[in-house]
């Protein structure tokens, strides 16, 4: 029998008193509403108007809103006359009709002035101006997207469907004429599929291998957690970080546009691009197959793309993704961390009080009334979507198990047809494959269990529900916590990059992670959230049903979508022994060739500079295509003139890799420990040893440095399946050295900003500029960048910074710190 638990009187007192006042609210309200309640006279005058409505604008998704928004920018983009004739020709070229003279864009796709006729050379206009101009022949599937997304705009402005024979006509245009007259691409591109040996080779890589800086290592737990759940879930990224769609999402028709340029006519002579315009993108990005929209009554002329199934969804969503992903390495020229969105002007933001430092907002959600559940901002995974469990173990004297349940919710359609899916997470032995150990981290990182005393691992892994008679114990989070993002985004404060407490990651900023993961390891696919999605797909399909299989893809029951865009390209089964009627042999090649790792080859070039961003990626793809063609060939003619006496050439032994944080180098050696006939004990301490390690590290942060961080080969590297050569494990770390190791009277070529950094390594807080001048440019470039010349500022010497030190502008900080510090920081301060 469970042991009984006596609440406090206090305690109890109090949800019976809010209960009550919530009751009295809430009848209140109901009574409010009721004299409210129109008239039979008022229904009569509603019926009226509801009758002369022709269309009622229908409530679209954020990417059906996108997906309008562009459409009309691809159609029309009046520019006012006060802009310059060079601005003009510049929006004309991209802008069908001013290209035309077609006049106001409402009017020209007004039924009676846009047939057929026009929807086709429009659609011509399109391939003439954005898929021709791309150094490559477009794809007709693009073309397809752009039909159905105009589609969508004639429909918002007319009230009703195009005309089934135009509809018929327009597609047989795009699939005859135009497929022939462009050379429009008809083939997919691949589609890799993720397996647990390429997930395995990728973390190994991500947490030992990996010498890419993160503006905080907060983001490398995060980007390890979400490629964990994305594996192991087949989730979308949008079911776990922020996919915001900016402006496109709030105005698709631009009727508030419209309305501020008559109440705020332009009076420049000069059009600044990066404020209205679109920005040009013509790429896949703004054909985002993500909408659920259907826009029309069910024909069957527009195959996969018109859909109101799922149909559309995954097999374009890759092709559109990867190409227009963004080069967003998280450390911008101007050391902002900003958001890549089509909308320039909507990234995200974050103030700061007067010492710089980012403000804590109230975590409570905005709330209309005391009694009225909050609401979330952001769409992505919260912690109230996490619920952890302690568990007692069912077999007797050994100790309990830790379980997770995670609710999934902002999948692709949820305003529509919400399919919310709840998956059940175990431990693993491997920390390094254990979602559970990640989110635990994230959670104590964090600060949100309730329960005091819970501020590491062991508590979690030494608990005895059996002397209790418990069978379960839930982990609770803070109340203010609950409506948070998991994963966050960093921003940048005057002491350097910070994780957010309420903004989420942008999409934009994973998906460029895990390009940079993947072309790092050397990957010769493009890594992609999408590859461990089909992975997920293929690794259920033929071991659950087919309900199970759609429940976590969050498919609708009976459409194929799997079948259409999930199924491996490559065939799962030995079809050859099969027609021979001869046994089915499992060499593993099956296995190996349908998954990405085979072709996986570390020495792939990384990087190459060029003048632009487009001829960079350009010559990179081109580089490293060149250089797994090349590989083959050169090992093709070494086995030519291999020795014959059977001597094996031991491979040369693998680079060590020096990382700037201890932490870091220990968490490799605890994650990269792949064994696994351990004792439950040894088990068990290798995973709190994980779990610390990694709150450890998310403390912590990189510098940039031109420094090869690959030491010397090891003489006896290690000869595992992922070996990891590294030094031996140090003794217990001191991630926070006391104020006194750090002298008052600093060096001339010290920052003090940075001596005050507890998230850098102690040798980072104190290393030394080479000329007093480059300390100089550090300080005024990254810490009082965008500090005000009377703004207050506090002085983060860890001395200075235990007494709540703050000066009150800039001028007295600097005297402040040639004075008392003996470090005399560049004296001209120019107004901001």
């Amino acid at each position: 029998m469970a042991p009984i638990i006596q609440v406090p009187v206090e305690h109890t007192f109090n949800i019976l008193e809010n209960v009550l006042k919530k009751r009295t609210y809430i009848t209140r309200v109901l009574k409010e509403r009721e004299e409210q309640m129109p008239s039979g006279e008022d229904y009569d005058q509603m019926e009226v108007n509801l009758d002369n409505e022709p269309f009622l604008q229908p409530l679209d998704a954020d990417d059906t809103k996108a997906s309008i928004y562009y459409a009309r920018q691809k159609w029309t983009k009046y520019p006012p006359q006060t802009y310059t004739l060079v601005d003009q020709i510049m929006l004309t070229k991209d802008r069908y009709c001013k290209h035309r003279h077609l006049g106001n864009w409402r009017t020209a796709i007004r039924k009676k002035n846009c047939g057929k006729g026009k929807m086709m050379l429009f659609l011509h206009w399109i391939c003439k101006t954005s898929l021709a101009s791309r150094r490559r022949p477009g794809s007709k599937r693009s073309l397809h997207t752009y039909w159905r997304d105009f589609k969508m705009l004639y429909r918002r402005v007319n009230g009703e469907y195009v005309d089934a024979n135009d509809r018929h006509e327009v597609v047989k245009y795009i699939d005859g004429t135009l497929k022939v007259e462009f050379k429009l691409r008809t083939t997919s591109k691949p589609k890799p599929v993720a397996g647990p040996d390429d997930l395995l080779l990728m973390l190994v890589q991500h947490w030992a291998r990996d010498e890419s800086v993160f503006p905080t290592e907060d983001d490398r737990h995060d980007v390890a957690t979400i490629m964990l759940f994305q594996a192991y879930t087949g989730g979308r990224p949008a079911e776990f970080v922020h996919a915001s769609k900016g402006k496109a999402s709030e105005d698709p028709l631009g009727e508030r546009e419209e309305a501020n340029k008559n109440a705020h006519p332009r009076k420049a002579t000069h059009y600044n691009h990066d404020e209205d315009s679109d920005a040009d993108i013509d790429g896949e990005t703004e054909c985002d197959d993500d909408s659920n929209a259907d826009d029309s009554p069910g024909s069957d002329d527009d195959m996969i793309f018109d859909s109101e199934d799922d149909r559309s969804d995954d097999g374009a969503a890759d092709e559109d993704m990867d190409e227009y992903s963004g080069p967003d390495s998280g450390y911008n020229s101007d050391k902002t961390d900003v958001t890549m969105t089509e909308d320039t002007d909507k990234c995200y933001t974050t103030e700061f009080d007067e010492c710089g430092e980012p403000l804590r907002h109230n975590l409570d959600a905005a709330k209309p009334s005391e009694f009225e559940e909050a609401k979330r901002k952001y769409k992505a995974l919260c912690y109230e979507d996490i619920c952890l469990w302690i568990v007692q173990n069912p077999k007797r004297g050994e100790r309990d198990l830790l379980a997770m349940e995670v609710h999934l919710q902002n999948h692709k359609g949820v305003d529509n047809k919400p399919k919310p899916t709840t998956f059940l997470f175990r431990e693993n032995p491997l920390a390094i494959l254990c979602p559970i150990s990640h989110i635990l981290t994230r959670a104590i990182r964090d600060n949100v269990v309730l329960v005091d005393g819970y501020t590491s691992a062991e508590p979690f892994f030494a608990t005895d529900l059996g002397s209790q008679n418990v069978k379960a114990m839930k982990v609770h989070w803070k109340p203010e916590w609950l409506k948070q993002p998991v994963f966050r985004r960093s921003v940048w404060t005057t002491n350097g990059w910070v994780k957010s407490t309420t903004e989420p990651m942008a999409y934009s900023k994973y998906a460029f992670y895990l390009n940079r993961l993947g072309r790092d390891a050397g990957f010769e696919d493009k890594l992609t959230s999408y590859c461990f999605r089909r992975g997920c797909a293929n690794a259920i399909d033929g071991k659950a049903s087919d309900a199970v299989r759609d429940q976590v893809m969050r498919h609708n029951p009976f459409t194929g979508v799997f079948n259409e865009a999930y199924n491996n390209q490559a065939v799962r089964f030995n079809v050859q022994d099969a027609y021979l009627e001869s046994d089915i042999t499992d060499d593993g090649l099956t296995r190996a060739f349908t998954h990405m790792s085979i072709r996986c080859n570390p020495g792939a070039p990384k990087e190459l500079k060029a003048a632009t961003k487009s001829l960079e990626d350009e010559l990179e793809a081109e580089h490293r295509k060149d250089y797994f063609f090349y590989i083959h060939n050169e090992m093709m003619k070494r086995q030519l003139n291999r020795p014959l006496n059977g001597t094996v050439v031991e491979d040369g032994a693998e680079p060590v890799i020096e990382h700037q944080l201890e932490e870091r180098t220990q968490l490799q050696l605890v994650l990269c420990d792949l064994s696994k006939d351990l004792s439950p004990q040894a088990i068990v301490a290798r995973k709190i040893s994980a779990v610390n390690l990694q709150i450890a590290l998310a403390s912590r942060k990189e510098l940039m440095t031109r420094q090869p961080r690959s030491a010397p080969t090891c003489k006896d590297p290690l000869k595992e399946e992922y070996p990891i050569c590294a030094p031996a494990p140090t003794p217990a770390l001191d991630p926070f050295p006391p104020a006194s190791k750090f002298p008052l009277v600093c060096e001339k070529t010290q920052c003090v900003f940075c001596v005050g950094n507890e998230s850098l390594s102690y040798w980072q807080r104190t290393r030394k500029f080479r000329r007093v001048s480059h300390m100089w440019d550090h300080v005024e470039n990254i810490h009082l960048r965008d500090v005000q010349a009377e703004q207050r500022i506090i002085c983060h010497h860890p001395v200075c910074k235990a007494e709540g030190l703050i000066l009150d502008g800039v001028i007295l900080f600097k005297n402040h710190v040639a004075t008392v510090h003996e470090v005399h920081l560049r004296p001209n301060v120019f107004p901001r």
